[in-house]
């Protein structure tokens, strides 16, 4: 089935390449399935009207097949790619609930010719929510948000008319690059309040733990935590997660800035969860943490490693517990660089301290990483102690051995 603009329906009975000869080609653009069922759990809870979920930039459509399968709703994905439009319908396919959704291959950007199908194979004349992940160069701190494809202004007016605005706005979810700069995202704002006027939006930065942010997303409407512009999200590999939100409805811009502070023994620090500075939640968390705002030392050498210098220790029923990666005592510091040569140093002021294993939570080249925390595995591996961490001091060059806290 092929509309007057060129928009063509794709069958599976249509593929005319072997699925797994594109895979390579898609596999960078596939969401982790964590994150996509996440997402789909997330919305399945907001209160969408009746239509379509279409996803004009479907890549893999991994994301779209979740939707599928957790909110009651027909979904159609676009993708302009004939490679890609085969393997998403390769994709849905293979899925048990496929017969709610439908792949076109076509132009995102063309609402009307994409609808002329849709409405021919749903019997839907309208769209209830709007998920979009354009691409976009691999550094976007150093490219115009204007660079992102499809334009996401001329996506947005496209889609316009057929997109169901409620109170609150349309229901969207714009999945970005988690490296946007505060003035992009403020841009993208600006994109969306100029088609859609007094939407309701939250900034949601994801983490799965792997000392990054691995996620960052505007959700609008009925997707948006209503009052709120900010959302923190640890996702924990069995699909639980935890979150973290702010109070406000603007976006705060207010930087609250880092300590050099030099680390002394005795001292507990917290390694935090990156999305937390990242989100600007910084003051949320030390109130949750029972501190005032402004109240906790914030040490930041580096942006992936964020520490801050507790009181006392962050126990497990706090609300910013799981954004805690872990916490410890300083006991021991290190003037030298860590290295082959400093191994036998490092492993000496663990034993005098009981410390049986290290995480190595500071700066160190790949190479490098697995050659040493072997080697110390080796030298620690018949003591029985502790578990400890290394960081980076905030004050000087030193490097920081913990003693973990017991659980």
């Amino acid at each position: 089935m092929t509309s007057e603009t060129g928009h063509k329906l794709v069958e599976s009975l249509d593929l005319g390449v072997d699925p797994r000869a594109i895979k390579k080609e898609v596999r960078r653009l596939v969401t982790p399935k964590s994150v996509s069922e996440y997402r789909a759990k997330i919305s399945s809870k907001a209160n969408l009207p009746e239509g379509v979920i279409l996803d004009p930039a479907a890549g893999s459509g991994g994301q779209l097949l979740a939707y599928s399968k957790y909110l009651d709703r027909p979904c159609a994905a676009v993708e302009l790619s004939p490679q890609r439009a085969d393997f998403c319908a390769y994709q849905f396919s293979k899925a048990s609930n496929n017969s709610s959704v439908i792949t076109i291959c076509g132009d995102g950007t063309d609402a009307q010719g994409v609808m002329s199908i849709v409405e021919s194979k749903t019997g839907q004349t309208s769209i209830c929510m709007l998920h979009v992940d354009p691409a976009r160069p691999m550094d976007t701190q150093k490219h115009a948000v204007s660079e992102m494809q499809p334009s996401l202004s001329v996506l947005l007016e496209s889609w316009s008319e057929y997109i169901h605005v409620g109170p609150d706005g349309p229901a969207m979810t714009l999945d970005l690059s988690p490296r946007l700069a505060r003035q992009q995202m403020l841009e993208i704002e600006d994109i969306v309040l100029a088609v859609f006027p007094r939407t309701s939006m939250t900034w949601e930065w994801l983490s799965r733990g792997g000392g990054r942010v691995d996620r960052l997303c505007l959700q609008t409407g009925p997707l948006a935590d209503i009052g709120s512009a900010s959302r923190s999200v640890r996702l924990w590999n069995d699909g639980s997660f935890s979150t973290l939100h702010d109070d406000g409805d603007i976006l705060d811009a207010y930087d609250m800035g880092w300590s050099d502070y030099k680390l002394c023994l005795g001292d507990l620090v917290a390694l935090i969860d990156p999305v937390i500075p990242k989100s600007g939640l910084r003051g949320v968390f030390e109130e949750c943490a029972g501190y005032a705002r402004g109240e906790l030392v914030w040490i930041g050498k580096s942006e992936r490693r964020p520490l801050a210098l507790l009181h006392e220790e962050i126990h497990s029923g706090s609300e910013v517990r799981p954004f805690v990666v872990t916490q410890g005592v300083v006991v021991g510091r290190m003037a030298s660089k860590l290295d082959l040569m400093s191994i036998d140093s490092l492993a000496s002021l663990a034993m005098e301290n009981n410390i049986a294993t290290i995480q190595v939570r500071c700066s160190l080249e790949p190479r490098l990483h697995k050659r040493i925390t072997d080697r110390l595995r080796q030298i620690l591996g018949q003591i029985h102690g502790s578990p400890g961490f290394l960081i980076e001091d905030g004050g000087s060059e030193d490097l920081v051995l913990c003693k973990e806290l017991e659980v």
